[in-house]
């Protein structure tokens, strides 16, 4: 079985992702953007844990992708911050989905909108996790993968 924590708008706030990392013990983390200068704290913390990210509206001087696409436990990974696949302006996030299909995705993660999401559309688990950063509910995803069998959960810090 592997784990993946899923963060996304840290904001400044790498305390609450490393609180994260503590208490689910994952394999892989991804960051969805808008806080890559929370990581280097959170790299230094857990040198050995690898650690995906790709680059948000905020994260200006980044030399970072803007997409993530890999495999994990054999199940194709889309990800991005969301905001160039209009995640706010759709709820149906159609151009978003479109996206993850031609890249022949099972599992669709994106950020931006801070407001956390799981569901299944077009044979394909989506996660938005919301925001790591501070707030009233700092939000985070956990992604599960056993054999064929994908979970997702939402969790509060």
């Amino acid at each position: 079985m592997k784990t993946i924590c899923v963060f996304s708008d840290s904001h400044g706030d790498s305390e609450n992702m490393i609180r994260a990392v503590r208490a689910e013990d994952p394999d892989l983390v991804i960051h969805l953007g808008d806080g890559e200068g929370d990581l280097y704290r959170l790299e230094r913390t857990f040198p050995d844990l690898p650690l995906e990210h790709i680059r948000g509206n905020c994260d200006w001087r980044s030399a970072a992708p803007r997409c993530l696409r890999t495999t994990v436990a054999g199940r194709r990974i889309f990800a991005v911050h969301g905001h160039e696949h209009e995640v706010k302006r759709d709820p149906s996030l159609r151009k978003l989905l479109y996206a993850a299909l031609e890249d022949d995705a099972r599992i669709v993660l994106f950020g931006h909108t801070h407001t956390p999401v799981v569901r299944r559309e077009l044979g394909m688990d989506i996660m938005n996790p919301g925001s790591i950063g501070t707030g009233a509910a700092p939000t985070y995803g956990v992604i599960r993968i056993d054999g064929g069998r994908v979970t997702m959960e939402l969790r509060r810090v």
